[in-house]
């Protein structure tokens, strides 16, 4: 078992397959991909040709473990297979983190999905960087200029503010990232609208009342910005369906 298990997480990590994409595909849970991955289940006999066929190998392959004409290992080779893996064990009550020495992560037995940025993400982490260094450059140029330092504070905090605006309507265009949340029953639009409202929210407050000096007044709109932030969430998880609960 220990053979098929290993086998399938490398043929599964070929196809570049999460297990929950792995899951859907067959029809059934992620646990249940998990489960087969750490051994301590086998798939039944009717899972085994679909499974076969999306992992590109055939049946007999699958359940020897290795691919036919697959080179015998050497001793050192298979004692190096065979050897126990040096891990270090994290737990806290009932949570249990295992980092092996291969720098694989396992979370209650099962191996942590390593999720890469997408292009939308890395885009907009080069575009908040841009908008905070012109806030800050900005900033300093008002100051020496006016020699209002303040409240021209207020310019490089709304550019570092303005970031999760920025964020949130990346993720609002980030297919992959709308697409994974659907997996998981949240909603893909309530968590990019509500940072984008209280970033914006958080920027009028500032900048209101550094300038007029209104502090006293001003704190109606970040707490007007909670209260739509309330109401959208959960508007999102009606509609999402997530209050029902969406099985794993």
């Amino acid at each position: 078992m220990a053979k098929f298990s290993e086998f399938l997480y490398e043929l599964r990590k070929e196809k570049q397959l999460t297990q929950t994409e792995l899951a859907e595909k067959l029809g059934i849970t992620n646990k249940a991909v998990s489960k087969w991955e750490t051994g301590e289940a086998m798939p039944d006999t009717a899972q085994l040709l679909p499974l076969s066929e999306i992992l590109g190998v055939s049946v007999d392959e699958l359940l020897r473990g290795e691919r036919n004409g697959q080179q015998p290992q050497n001793e050192e080779s298979r004692e190096s297979a065979t050897a126990p893996k040096d891990r270090i064990i994290l737990s806290s009550g009932t949570d249990r983190v295992e980092i092996e020495s291969d720098g694989s992560v396992l979370i209650g037995g099962s191996r942590a999905e390593h999720r890469k940025k997408t292009v939308m993400e890395k885009i907009s982490c080069c575009v908040c960087a841009s908008l905070v260094a012109l806030g800050a450059i900005a900033y300093v140029i008002a100051g020496l200029l006016t020699g209002l330092w303040h409240p021209l504070w207020c310019i490089a905090a709304s550019s570092a503010i303005g970031c999760g605006i920025v964020g949130g309507i990346f993720d609002l265009c980030d297919r992959e990232k709308k697409a994974e949340k659907r997996r998981k029953g949240e909603n893909p639009y309530t968590g990019s609208i509500c940072g984008i409202v209280m970033c914006v929210s958080l920027i009028v407050f500032l900048c209101v009342a550094s300038v007029c000096n209104l502090w006293n007044v001003m704190w109606a709109a970040p707490a007007a910005g909670v209260c739509v932030c309330i109401v959208t969430g959960t508007l999102g998880g009606i509609f999402s369906g997530k209050d029902g609960g969406k099985p794993e």
